[in-house]
Parts: C-alpha cells; sequence; structure tokens
C-alpha cells in the first residue's frame, strides 16, 4: 500500500518508491524506457540529447540517499522496438552502470525484447519472468501478462507500471500542467482471480494495486480520466478490475494526496 512505501525525496523527477522489507530496501521504478530519444528522433523528427546517462546518475544518488539493498524495474527497461538496434549500446550501458553499484531485478515489460541477450554478460543483473516476482506481500509485475495464481493468492499489494498515469491540474486562471502519479486502487481479489483465471481465489477481501508513473523523464504520461478508455483496448491486467472510481486514490510522486478519481472528475 502507498502508506507501506516510503516516499522519496527527490532533486529530480525520478518517479519511484522505496519497499522497505524486513532485512531489505528496494527502491522501486517502472518504465525507464531507455533510447526514448531514439523514436522521438526516428519516427518524430524531435533531436533531443540522451537522458540516460542523467537518469543513472539520479538513481544512483537516490539508492544510496535511502540505503537500498537493490533497484527493481517493474518493466520497459528499454523502448526501441522491435528489435533494439541504435539503442542496445545505451541500454547495456545503463544496465551496467547502476549493476555495478547496487543489484539490479528486471522484471520484463511489453517493450523488452530481447532483454534477457542483451544483459546476458553483465554483473549484478538478475531478469524474472514477466508473470511478475512475489516478495514477501508484495508483487511485483509490469501488468501487461497475467501473474501466477498462487503469487497472486498470497499478494496484499500488486506493485506495478505500464500505463504510465498523471494528472492534469488546473488553476483558477486556467495555466495548466500535466504531472506524474501514482495510483492506489482497491479491488475484489475475487472478481480479479475470476476475470483472470475463469475462477475465483480461494482467498476473499480486497488487494491493492499501486500503479507507478514512467520513471523516463520525457514520458509524463496518461491523464487519469482518460485511463479506462486507455485500459478497454490494451493489454493489462487492469481490464480485469473493477474501475471504480471512488476506490482509486489518486497521488503526486512526492505523495500529495489529491484525492480519488471520483473526486478529480468532479473537478472542471
Amino acid at each position: 500500500m502507498v502508506s507501506q512505501l516510503k516516499k522519496i525525496q527527490s532533486w529530480y523527477d525520478v518517479r519511484g518508491v522505496v519497499l522497505p522489507l524486513r532485512h531489505e530496501k528496494i527502491l522501486l521504478l517502472a518504465d525507464t524506457h531507455v533510447g526514448y530519444e531514439v523514436e522521438l528522433r526516428r519516427e518524430r523528427g524531435i533531436n533531443i540529447i540522451s537522458q540516460t546517462n542523467r537518469l543513472v546518475e539520479k538513481i544512483l544518488e537516490l539508492a544510496d540517499f535511502h540505503n537500498v539493498s537493490s533497484v527493481a524495474i517493474l518493466g520497459d527497461v528499454k523502448h526501441e522496438l522491435p528489435i533494439p538496434r541504435e539503442s542496445i549500446d545505451e541500454v547495456k550501458t545503463f544496465l551496467r552502470a547502476i549493476a555495478k553499484k547496487v543489484p539490479l531485478l528486471l522484471i520484463p515489460g511489453n517493450h523488452d525484447s530481447l532483454l534477457q541477450e542483451i544483459a546476458a554478460d553483465i554483473e549484478g543483473v538478475e531478469i524474472t519472468s514477466a508473470r511478475g516476482v512475489l516478495l514477501n506481500k508484495f508483487l511485483l509485475l509490469h501488468g501487461h501478462v497475467k501473474p501466477v495464481a498462487q503469487d497472486l493468492e498470497k499478494a496484499e499489494v500488486i506493485v506495478m507500471g505500464h500505463t504510465h498515469p498523471a494528472v492534469v491540474i488546473r488553476d483558477e486562471i486556467g495555466y495548466t500542467v500535466k504531472e506524474p502519479a501514482i495510483l492506489k486502487i482497491y479491488t475484489s481479489r475475487t472478481k480479479l482471480c475470476k476475470s483472470l483465471y475463469g475462477e475465483p481465489c480461494k482467498r476473499r477481501g480486497k488487494i491493492s494495486i499501486v500503479i507507478l508513473p514512467a520513471a523516463h523523464p520525457l514520458i509524463t504520461g496518461v491523464d487519469v480520466k482518460e485511463i479506462p478508455q486507455l485500459i478497454s483496448s490494451g493489454r493489462t491486467i487492469l481490464k480485469h478490475i473493477e474501475w471504480n472510481a471512488e476506490n482509486i486514490e489518486v497521488y503526486l510522486t512526492d505523495m500529495t494526496f489529491l484525492g480519488t478519481l471520483a473526486d478529480l472528475q468532479n473537478v472542471a
């Protein structure tokens, strides 16, 4: 739950949380999209200097500041599809730079084709199944494929990426900004299991889903009010939850609570 995930005190918008476990602390990030600038240049004609070195620097600053035992990236470590060509060396540099300082856990996302091959010779990098990894009561995944049913049975909190949530804020004179956001969703475990696997979980009650924003500094994200339309046509486990706006809490990345999604929808 968000209350159990310590906020990051940062001088830079690396949008993650620190997960405190019994004997370790893990810096959780999602959607670093290393090589995103390649697409901007190739597909849109926008030439922007690579953000990778800056991203590495700030991730390591945060890892050191919070004295974390490892860093976990919850999918879409890289960006270029279908096969990384222009950005492959950049992805390797990114992984080596972090893993040299702190162990790195990668949970593959839908952009992570050939990630296993790219990271094969890099010490300190562990790659899990795309279906996620269960750490204590926290199930960490990207969110584009089904988790293992037994993991979902045991988990109390799912932490995921993939959706890139953001919130649009307008002031009284009409000035508008879009800020990356963190969502916390309360949903029925029984209904989630039945939708995912065709039968309800043996364990009943609610489960929380925490959705992290994209860590890449150039990716602001999708307005939370538009996410229902996005997930209806996309590959995401969010298609299987009850999307009740009153049960969805919205936070800025410094953990400022903005209200529920229902509250935001009622704001003109």
